[in-house]
This record gives structure tokens, C-alpha cells and sequence, in this order.
């Protein structure tokens, strides 16, 4: 015990003197490869050497990111163009897939991926072809992801780039953010804990809209980039401070909005907090919980119905208090991409009026498909086996409406957007700004495809018609419960049965079971274990969207009588009932959207827009972390009928890679297929209770108050009040004064790198037909197609030759 208590806490740790090192620790321990997502080798020791050596190169020498060879390559649809990037390393062997093999396996991908994206059922044979090919391909795909891995760890100046114009932009934005926090009390004293974990056994858990109260502001039109198009994303520092001054803050904190205070008092709410804050909270996963955040809450009394009440107004996170150069570049990336995807000063915008008049619609000159196969003059005998009927595409339709015309009210709510086009702007773009299409809606176009079912390579394939499937059952649902009722924290302990069955979703991460699949009561059972997961899945589709509920949606506040918010910015405030078992809390949320347009069924649609960031997209797209999964989901969920536009950027040259449309549900299926029911973004909503119902349940006088949770801290957060006293054991305005902007925090490899998605399908990808994660086929298409075609001369010749002889006989 003496020993124990003359330990000093606060020195380093001595790593010659500890049981083993935080090397030996981080490439053998399974909890850590597990918690990161790091798939453990699956070679002998013998050959590490080899592949670290093979990982830096032919030359041996470490290589740079922005040198690596960049080529466009023709592909088909769009404009035919698409990026590849070589390699640092090359392969170290083929793959165990011959070049059919391989664009069947990603075909299969592709169907069941765009199925999740537009909610139709998913054909039950694709799921079987990927479950037989993921069995097939189990260690390719794990030394695949070593290979990454290892490329990344001997280059990990890789993740310390950053562009001069991102470095400046971003410090400066930063520095503003700082600046902010002398907005708040400087002095505060602990009066508490709360935790990160519900206190109460979790039944039932949900979040539901109420109604819409306010819509304010104005909402960029969105603009899509052409399909397989070459594209570089603008890291001009005027341009980018121009449309977005980083001098300048974003919104204003709730508890100094008007509107939120107003309509706390009329509505009855409990906690007024802003999406940005939920998302935090979200965000913050365990068992770790290693996001830190301070969020500044403040307690207001107001007069509701005669009584008084108290309200907490939950103000959104203070800045960072420190930043790698991968964070730098995705916060930058966030800002360019919608300076440079969306229009409000040249062209359109929509405008909350609050008006019951229409708008008029025009025909836009343009036709841009939703996929980069549904174009006309696709190239069917290019693909062989692969191909799509073709589709008359109908002219995509935009609102174009100038001052003072009519108006249209948006589809189900009752509320109204205003286009406006700005006739005395001159037209001509910036060099950054291409003519892409202004409003499309992506998900109208169909893809139908062709695919070889023959066990030979040289079988004649057949064509896969919308009702092929039929017969094995009307009603085909997606392969995991992904239901958007929320109500599944009660319910995910599943029998042993059921997880024997179950579908093992892509990638290295979940192990696969082995065995005959092309065992006939295999298949059976598993084809089953789908149809019935598809069922459920399919039934949250069924339900009666929010958007249908005139109650729910229709803005009930006179825009005229509230403040307005800055210019070209936009903000909605809606009341969710937030319940658990039998408790519950009412929210009022702030929230906002980058984007929106109106398609040619008249439908207002709003998007967000979020960059993915990749480090290695010469070999493909990453994962999304656990923390990304449950941001995004809960933006979403708190935006009813908003889709999330996903555009994935080379990190190191701004290259624009691919965009992905997303909604609620999507995302939901896509996390269960891939990674199993026990994933579900909502459950996030657990963190968010826990917190709000803790600050409900601490009973606090009016004040302001601070909410902290450090990188150590666990499930445990502090509660700090304001004070006067310069004694106190927290100087707010010291912590962050120290705070250098211009610094960059230094991360480890294995914090920084993310493993490849095995659903992630680049242009590139489909160009080449090489699915994720798999290196060059045992044979390479042409010379495959060129083999075939000499086969079948020799035996059109032979058959001749034999039916000359026998009439010779004769």
C-alpha cells in the first residue's frame, strides 16, 4: 500500500522499465486492433519484412503523396473521364478472382448499395454473391488492408500535409472561434458529475418530430458536379474567404437568440439546444468516449401559461482546443465544397416567406444522369458482360423564378420558398466554377444491368429484369433491422440461432463463417434469414413519413415577426419529444441546411453537405468512423426529408473523387449491412438522453453553467457554474487564451489512418471493374477477351472441317 502511494501520477510513463512496450502493445493487442479497426495480419512473422519492404516502393525510398502519377482514364457515361492514381507500392500478387469473377462480385455490390440509397427491396441473390465472395476472399481482403496500413506507417508525413491556403484560411477561422469564448464568464467553480451513460434501464428510447414551428433565411441552390468528370476543388484563399469570411462567426449562440427564448416562452419546452450541439454529444462514443468539448448551457426562467419555468438553453461547442493537419483539412474541405457546389449571388436561392403563393417552373437545358451508366450512348460491347438497357431521361426541371413573380409552396408543408434569379450579376463564372448541372434530382435514373449467371466464363450472359425475383417472395426487404422508429435499445439481444445465420457484412472486420455455400439447405437458410430481415427492414418504409403530418411540418409562426438571421444563411426551429420508457423531454432544436433544390415533381428537397477526406484513394474510398456514422445520422434525423450529399476529395490535391446522396434510412442499412445491427446509429440517442435528462434532474438555479468532458475523462462529465471569484479552479479565458492556432497537433499513424470500405465503389473502381479490396485479376479482360475469341475460331474451323468430311462420305 505505501508503494502504491508514493506513485507520482503525474510523470511519464518509463517504457524501459514497464511489463511491455506501446509498440508491442499496439501491434499485438486484439482489444486495440479491435476498438481501431485495425485488422491483425494474418501471415507469420517471417513475412512481415517482406511486405514493409514491398510497401515503400520498387526504389525502396519513401514517396510523396501530391507526386504520385495522375492519369484520366475513359470510362462510360458523364463526360467519360474519371481519375486514376498509381499506387505507391505495386501489388505483391494477383488476386484470387479472374476478371469475371471480379465485375460480378462489384456489380452485386453496386445493386445492393444503390437499393439502401433509393429504399427499394435488394435482389436476395446479390447478397448470397457477395456473402460466397467475401468467404472467397477473406484473406485477400485482410492483407489488402495490411498493405494500406503498412504504406501509411512508413509515410506518416502523408497526413501532415496541408496546403499553404487551407493552413491560412483555417488558422484564421480558428483564431476567430477563440475569440468567441470571451463572450462567456471567465471564472467557474465544480458543483458535479454526470455521465455519458443512461442511468435507467434503456426500454424504449425515442425521438419524434412534433412540429415545425419557424423556417427564416435564405438556402443556396445546390449545384451537382457532372458525372465522371475531372474536377479540382478550390483552395484559393480569396475565394473561399470571400464566400465565407473567416473573420466572421457562423450563428449565434442560443442562448442569446430571440427567436429561441420567444419561442421557449409560447411552447413549453425544457431544453432549447442547437443541432450542432446534439451532434457532439452523439458523437462522443464509447467505451471510451474520447471526444473532448466544452458546451456552455445556460438556466433562463420564463413566464408560461402564469407559471414559471426554467429553461435550459444549451449554447453549441466552444472551439477546439487543439487541431492535427487532417482535422485542418476537413474543416477547410467543409467550407470549399459548399463555395464551391452551391449558388446564391450568381444564380438561385430559396427563400422562407411564409407566403401561401406557387412558383413556376422552367425546363433546364441540361440532362445530367444519376448514374455513369444510365447515360445514352453508353457502350454496351465495351462492358461484355455488364450492360444496361437503355432509358429515355426526361429533362430535369429547376425552379428559375425572378423578383417579384410567382411563387410555389413547398410540397406538404404549407410553407413557401422563394427562387430568385439575379438578372444584373454578369453571368461569367470563376475559373473554379464549371457549368455543371444546377438541379437534378439523381435518384430519378434506373440502372439495369447484365450479368453472367453461367458457371464458365464463357457462358452467354442473361439480363436481370426489375421482377426476376419474384417468385421467391413479393415483399423482399434489406438484410438487417434498420427501422427508423428508434425503439431498438430493448430489443438487439438476439438468439444464437439468429446470429448464426445472420449475414456477415463486407469487409475484414466481422468474421465470417465458413462452410459450403453452395450448399443447397445453406443457401436456403440463409436466403431466408435475408427475406425476413428484408421484411423488417421494409416495414419502417411503410410507415407514414413526418412529411405527411400537415401538424408536424406546417410552420405555424409568422416569419415577418421574428428576427432574421445573417445573410445567406438560414435557420428552422422545431419541437421533438425526446422519450424514454416513461419519461420524456420537449425540445426545441435550431438547425440549418447547406443546400436545396426543387425537382420536377414539385418537391422542396434540402441537402447537407459533409467532404470525406481520403488519405489513400489510389486504392479506394475509407471507412466512416463510429464518430461519423452517428454525426451524420443524427443531422439527418433532426432534418426531416433532407438528404446528405457525401463528396469525397483526394486529400493531398483536391481532387474531386466521387459524390454519394444519403439519406437517414440509408445510412442506417448501409452501417447494418456492413457492420451488424449492434452498430445502430440510434443508438447514439442513449448519450443524448443520458445528458439532457441529468441536466433536467440536477435541478440548477438560474445561471450559466459549462459543461466539460476531456480526452481521459470516460463516461464522466463536469459541471461547472460561473462565478466571480478570480480564485476559482477554472479560468476559462486563460485555458483558451494559451491555445496557438497556428499549431498543429501531432497524431500517430494509428490514430489517423482509417481502414478501406468494402462498399465504397469509386469511378475508377467501376471503370476498371475491380471491386474494393482486391488486387489485378489472374487475367486481364483484353488478353481474356482476345483467348476466348481465338478459342471459338479453332472450334467454329473444326466444326466445318468435320461437316466437310462427312459430306465427302456421302
Amino acid at each position: 500500500m505505501e508503494g502504491f502511494l508514493t506513485i507520482n501520477w503525474d510523470k511519464a510513463v518509463d517504457e524501459s522499465s514497464s511489463f511491455f512496450s506501446r509498440d508491442v502493445f499496439d501491434n499485438c493487442s486484439a482489444a486495440f486492433h479491435a476498438i481501431h479497426r485495425i485488422p491483425q495480419s494474418p501471415w507469420p512473422h517471417d513475412e512481415q519484412g517482406s511486405m514493409k519492404n514491398n510497401s515503400r516502393g520498387a526504389s525502396g525510398k519513401t514517396w510523396s503523396p501530391c507526386h504520385l502519377k495522375r492519369i484520366a482514364v475513359e470510362s462510360v457515361g458523364g463526360q467519360g473521364k474519371t481519375l486514376k492514381i498509381q499506387p505507391p507500392a505495386p501489388f505483391p500478387r494477383k488476386s484470387v478472382l479472374n476478371v469475371f469473377e471480379q465485375k460480378d462480385y462489384l456489380f452485386a455490390i453496386i445493386r445492393v448499395m444503390r437499393s439502401f440509397m433509393i429504399a427499394i427491396p435488394a435482389d436476395a441473390d446479390d447478397f448470397i454473391r457477395i456473402k460466397e465472395m467475401q468467404i472467397k476472399l477473406r484473406d485477400e481482403i485482410q492483407e489488402f488492408q495490411k498493405l494500406a496500413q503498412t504504406i501509411m506507417e512508413n509515410n506518416p508525413s502523408a497526413y501532415l500535409s496541408l496546403n499553404p491556403g487551407i493552413a491560412r484560411y483555417v488558422n484564421e477561422m480558428w483564431e476567430t472561434q477563440l475569440a468567441s469564448v470571451h463572450l462567456y464568464p471567465s471564472f467557474y467553480k465544480l458543483i458535479g458529475n454526470i455521465i455519458l451513460v443512461p442511468k435507467e434501464n434503456m426500454i424504449t428510447l425515442d425521438m419524434t418530430l412534433e412540429r415545425t414551428v419557424l423556417e427564416l433565411g435564405r438556402i443556396p441552390c445546390q449545384i451537382f458536379p457532372p458525372l465522371n468528370t475531372l474536377i479540382k476543388i478550390q483552395r484559393n484563399y480569396k475565394i473561399i474567404n470571400n464566400r465565407y469570411p473567416a473573420n466572421v462567426l457562423e450563428s449565434e449562440q442560443m442562448s442569446n437568440d430571440e427567436n429561441a427564448v420567444k419561442l421557449a416562452t409560447k411552447y413549453g419546452v425544457k431544453i432549447v439546444v442547437s443541432a450542432k450541439a446534439l451532434r457532439s454529444l452523439a458523437g462522443n462514443v464509447g467505451p471510451l468516449f474520447r471526444r473532448s468539448w466544452d458546451i456552455p448551457f445556460t438556466i433562463k426562467e420564463v413566464n408560461f401559461h402564469g407559471e414559471v419555468n426554467k429553461v435550459i438553453f444549451i449554447d453549441e461547442p466552444l472551439p477546439p482546443s487543439e487541431m492535427s493537419a487532417v482535422e485542418k483539412n476537413a474543416l477547410f474541405n467543409r467550407m470549399a465544397i459548399k463555395c464551391q457546389f452551391s449558388n446564391v449571388n450568381r444564380s438561385r436561392f430559396f427563400v422562407y416567406t411564409g407566403s401561401g403563393k406557387k412558383y413556376e417552373y422552367s425546363e433546364s437545358a441540361e440532362e445530367v444522369p444519376g448514374d455513369i451508366f444510365s447515360s445514352d450512348n453508353t457502350d454496351l460491347d465495351s462492358l461484355e458482360t455488364f450492360g444496361i438497357e437503355k432509358r429515355a431521361s426526361s429533362s430535369s426541371k429547376i425552379c428559375t423564378l425572378k423578383v417579384g413573380e410567382a411563387q410555389q409552396v413547398t410540397p406538404e408543408t404549407g410553407n413557401t420558398a422563394e427562387a430568385i434569379e439575379v438578372t444584373d450579376v454578369e453571368k461569367q463564372q470563376k475559373p473554379f466554377e464549371h457549368d455543371f448541372s444546377t438541379a437534378t434530382d439523381s435518384d430519378s435514373s434506373e440502372m439495369s444491368l447484365v450479368i453472367d449467371t453461367g458457371s464458365e466464363c464463357g457462358q452467354s450472359p442473361r439480363k436481370r429484369s426489375k421482377n426476376a425475383s419474384k417468385n421467391i417472395k413479393s415483399h423482399k426487404k434489406f438484410p438487417n433491422d434498420t427501422s427508423n422508429t428508434l425503439t431498438s435499445i430493448g430489443t438487439e439481444n438476439q438468439t444464437d440461432q439468429q446470429n448464426k445465420n445472420k449475414v456477415p457484412e463486407p469487409g475484414f472486420k466481422v468474421p465470417i463463417r465458413t462452410g459450403k455455400i453452395g450448399a443447397p439447405n445453406t443457401q436456403a437458410s440463409l436466403l431466408s434469414d435475408i427475406l425476413q430481415n428484408q421484411e423488417k427492414m421494409m416495414q419502417s418504409h411503410r410507415k407514414p413519413s413526418p412529411k405527411k403530418n400537415t401538424d408536424s411540418t406546417t410552420s405555424k409562426e409568422n416569419p415577418q415577426e421574428y428576427t432574421k438571421p445573417k445573410k445567406d444563411e438560414n435557420l428552422t426551429y422545431r419541437i421533438w419529444n425526446l422519450q424514454a420508457n416513461e419519461k420524456s423531454i420537449r425540445l426545441l432544436v435550431r438547425s440549418s441546411v447547406d443546400t436545396a433544390i426543387v425537382t420536377s415533381s414539385g418537391e422542396f428537397r434540402t441537402f447537407l453537405m459533409i467532404p470525406k477526406t481520403e488519405y489513400q484513394p489510389w486504392f479506394g474510398g475509407e471507412c466512416l468512423s463510429t464518430r461519423e456514422m452517428n454525426e451524420q445520422w443524427i443531422d439527418l434525423h433532426l432534418r426531416p426529408e433532407c438528404k446528405l450529399v457525401r463528396i469525397r476529395l483526394d486529400a493531398y490535391t483536391g481532387d474531386f473523387l466521387m459524390c454519394e446522396q444519403k439519406d437517414a434510412a440509408c445510412l442506417e442499412a448501409e452501417i447494418s449491412f456492413q457492420y451488424g445491427t449492434h452498430n445502430k446509429p440510434a443508438n447514439s440517442l442513449q448519450t443524448i438522453w443520458a445528458v439532457l435528462s441529468s441536466l433536467c434532474d440536477l435541478n440548477l438555479s438560474p445561471g450559466q453553467f459549462l459543461l466539460r468532458h476531456g480526452f481521459h475523462d470516460g463516461m464522466c462529465i463536469q459541471v461547472w457554474e460561473s462565478t466571480g471569484k478570480e480564485s476559482s479552479s477554472l479560468d476559462l479565458h486563460k485555458i483558451y487564451n494559451e491555445i496557438d492556432p497556428t499549431a498543429n497537433a501531432v497524431r500517430g499513424v494509428s490514430e489517423n489512418w482509417s481502414a478501406l470500405d468494402p462498399c465504397a465503389v469509386f469511378p475508377i473502381q467501376r471503370a476498371l471493374n475491380r471491386p474494393p479490396l482486391t488486387f489485378e485479376p489472374t487475367e486481364d479482360l483484353k488478353k481474356t477477351q482476345i483467348k476466348r475469341k481465338a478459342d471459338g475460331g479453332k472450334k467454329k474451323n473444326t466444326k466445318k472441317k468435320k461437316q466437310g468430311a462427312a459430306k465427302d462420305k456421302f
